[in-house]
């Protein structure tokens, strides 16, 4: 994977995932994001993230960042995720994005009816099958699969680094195919030459190579670091450094 030269195109927002920091409670997520130079969370429901508990997306926003998305663990295409489920999430509204997974095969005769039933109750929720954004993610569907899913039900992409380099062998070929669904991305430190069997190291042992991938997905509303390495203020300068262009920065 060749790096040389290789910049990110733009995006509006930098910041960090609830991934990042679990424990910590709204206002703290909220604090230590600006802290660290950002302007955007996005967090995940339903995981026992604190945040959940103490000021929910209210919270969050009082604290002075926009959130991005909505993380659930509804996988479509799955029939242990009915639609019904999908219409009763807590935490989606209208103009949020909600982050889901896609099961292989989704898109398959016998299953796309239930993939579509599952689109339509997020979308009634969020006003726009394009914030239903389908995660890059290991063992969910490959790239071909999520191009016709995005094609045919109209949703979106959450590019995951470390996801998408699980199920392809050229990354960035893989984010300049999905860049026309691709409105987010979320970075995770890993070893590039071993996705399956590293995590959780710094954003700047995989710069190289991460950048490549997020230029290739063009321009993106935000980026986010979902890590539990002890380099979060590093990753998230580096974020700001690429994007520096378009990032948030803190709110004085």
């Amino acid at each position: 994977m060749s790096t040389t030269g290789v910049t990110p195109t733009s995006a509006t927002g930098v910041g960090l995932s609830s991934g990042s920091a679990p424990g910590l409670d709204a206002a703290a997520l909220a604090a230590l994001t600006r802290q660290l130079g950002g302007g955007t969370v996005d967090v995940r429901a339903g995981k026992g993230h604190a945040w959940e508990e103490t000021g929910g997306l209210a919270g969050l926003r009082a604290g002075g960042v926009e959130v991005g998305f909505v993380g659930v663990s509804t996988v479509l295409g799955d029939p242990a995720h009915p639609a019904d489920g999908c219409a009763a999430l807590p935490w989606l509204e209208p103009g949020l994005p909600v982050k889901v997974f896609a099961a292989e095969g989704c898109t398959a005769p016998g299953r796309y009816e239930l993939t579509l039933a599952q689109v339509a109750a997020l979308t009634a929720r969020t006003g726009d099958s394009r914030l239903v954004l389908v995660e890059t993610h290991h063992g969910y569907a490959p790239v071909g699969e999520l191009v016709d899913l995005c094609e045919r039900a109209g949703t979106g992409i959450l590019l995951d680094t470390m996801g998408l380099a699980r199920i392809t062998d050229d990354p960035a070929a893989a984010a300049a195919r999905l860049a026309t669904w691709t409105t987010y991305g979320q970075v995770k430190g890993f070893d590039w030459a071993d996705p399956a069997g590293s995590r959780h190291r710094p954003l700047a042992s995989c710069a190289g190579p991460t950048r490549e991938v997020l230029a290739a997905a063009g321009a993106l509303r935000a980026v986010t670091v979902e890590s539990k390495a002890p380099s979060l203020a590093e990753d998230t300068a580096l974020l700001l450094d690429w994007y520096a262009a378009g990032a948030s920065r803190a709110i004085a």
